[in-house]
């Protein structure tokens, strides 16, 4: 009788220090391999670092589709069927007016008018540069007015410009017509040399454009 009334006055401390440093532990260990599967700052989020941007822009107003193809020295394209390729990386697929608006949660059409592709050259490699801009496809576009629909006027012309980022700067600016769908433009050609520095600039005719083409 005795014995079983000492046992009641036995301590459980001790066993539950240990299951309580074995449940730190495991927290801490699973910790650890859940940050080395998924780091903190995942490859695609990293800031890019970018020398030259190159741009077109088409009337605001267009509902046509058109492509900024850029290649470099060593052959590597990119447009939207491939966004990146070697330092090259093209920020956004422009599809004209029907990709300039969205829904907000409240239900509110947004709209940003705004026809623009952009290539960023994210680091230096000598040679020569060429761009092109292919038009995947024309559309009309209608407005109403006292409800009744008008086609809008569209000036089918793009503006294609060089950009240098460190230090920033305007180098190259041109503005060329289209007509139609599938048509290939050569926009301007350009070559750097090892420090960065536009050596050359032409718009002599390559046609880098291999999708679609006319």
């Amino acid at each position: 009788m005795a014995n079983k009334d000492k046992s009641r006055f036995k301590s459980t401390t001790g066993l539950n220090d240990l299951l309580f440093n074995l449940l730190v532990g495991f927290v801490f260990l699973f910790i650890v391999a859940f940050l080395l599967i998924n780091p903190p700052t995942k490859k695609e989020e990293a800031p890019k670092k970018a020398e030259y941007l190159i741009i077109i822009e088409w009337d605001t107003v267009s509902n046509d589709d058109v492509d900024l193809w850029v290649q470099d020295p060593e052959g590597t394209t990119v447009s939207f069927t491939r966004k990146e390729g070697g330092l090259l990386n093209l920020e956004k697929d422009d599809l004209g007016i029907s990709n300039d608006s969205w829904i907000t949660p409240q239900g509110e059409r947004v709209t940003i008018p705004i026809n623009r592709e952009v290539v960023t050259m994210r680091g230096i490699k000598p040679g020569r540069y060429k761009v092109a801009a292919h038009i995947y496809s024309t559309r009309r576009h209608f407005k109403r007015v006292n409800g009744q629909p008008i086609e809008v006027e569209d000036k089918r012309t793009i503006i294609a410009t060089l950009v240098k980022i460190n230090p920033y700067g305007e180098k190259y600016r041109v503005s060329k017509k289209y007509q139609e769908r599938g048509q290939v433009i050569t926009l301007f050609n350009f070559e750097l040399d090892d420090a960065g520095k536009i050596t050359a600039i032409d718009d002599l005719k390559s046609n880098i454009v291999y999708r679609g083409s006319n």
